[in-house]
Order: C-alpha cells, then sequence, then structure tokens
C-alpha cells in the first residue's frame, strides 16, 4: 500500500528576506545564513492566467535586499520532488539557494544546493515564463515582476 507522506520544511534557519535598511558601509548589519533542508517532501506550486505568479524561494534574497546581509545560503533536497509550474501568461520562478533581485549580481555569498534522489521542475505553457536557479545570483526575478514588457 502506497501513502503520500508530507512532510514540509524540516529545518529551516534564518531565513532573511531583507529589504534594505539596516547598517551602513563597512559590514554594518550582521551578516545571516540561510538553510531549507527537504526530506521526503513534496512541494507544488502553480498559476494559471495573465499576470498571476508562481514564485518559490528555497535559502534565498529575492526582490529588494541589502547585499551585505547573507553569508551562506544551502538547499539540500533528499527524496524530495518540487515543482512549479505556470500557464496563459503567467510566471513561474524557482530560487534555490539564490540572490534574485537587484543587488544579487553584486552580492558575494557561499551558496551550495544539494539534491540526492530529488527533482526539481519549473515549466511555463501558453505564452507563459518560467525561470529556476540554483546556487545563483540573477536580476532576472525584476524581469518576470516588471510590467514593462521587458523578457529575458
Amino acid at each position: 500500500m502506497k501513502s503520500l507522506v508530507m512532510i514540509g520544511l524540516v529545518a529551516m534557519s534564518s531565513i532573511a528576506l531583507a529589504n534594505g535598511g539596516g547598517g551602513g558601509g563597512g559590514g554594518g548589519g550582521n551578516p545571516t545564513s540561510q538553510t531549507t533542508i527537504t526530506v521526503h517532501t513534496s512541494t507544488m506550486n502553480t498559476s494559471d492566467g495573465m499576470g498571476s505568479a508562481s514564485e518559490q524561494n528555497f535559502a534565498t534574497n529575492a526582490g529588494t535586499f541589502t547585499s551585505s546581509n547573507t553569508q551562506d545560503q544551502t538547499f539540500s533536497a533528499k527524496h524530495s520532488f518540487i515543482s512549479n509550474h505556470s500557464s496563459h501568461g503567467g510566471h513561474a520562478t524557482q530560487n534555490m539557494a539564490s540572490n534574485a533581485g537587484g543587488p544579487g549580481l553584486y552580492t558575494t555569498t557561499h551558496q551550495l544546493a544539494v539534491f540526492n534522489h530529488s527533482g526539481a521542475i519549473n515549466s511555463a505553457t501558453n505564452g507563459a515564463q518560467a525561470i529556476q536557479n540554483f546556487a545563483s545570483n540573477t536580476n532576472c526575478i525584476t524581469c518576470l515582476n516588471s510590467t514593462s514588457g521587458s523578457h529575458h
């Protein structure tokens, strides 16, 4: 007999979605570590329709954040399935151990994404967009959330 067990996030430590503020130059503010571990977990996210968005962030800074706040980002999945899907003009974004947003390109962190017997799927159909980042720095999240019509 098969059963589906969803354990959610097993451990989550110091998830920081910093939005500016705190400290000035020269190391102001306290650097944090972000850790997300999933074990025997299924995480699914969907969006459907023009302007809709499905966004998954694990051990990630997303949007506007102070680039000096995070020092370590670690995401680990074991026997887990992570799925993000968008259709009909929507946007699907998946970030794991990443910095996604304006300051992301200029942020120096130790980033590690580990998958063991796991899968991560990010898909888009019918004019939708899908972006997936693992242990990376990108500015493309601003492309998805922009209304300027610019697509990257």
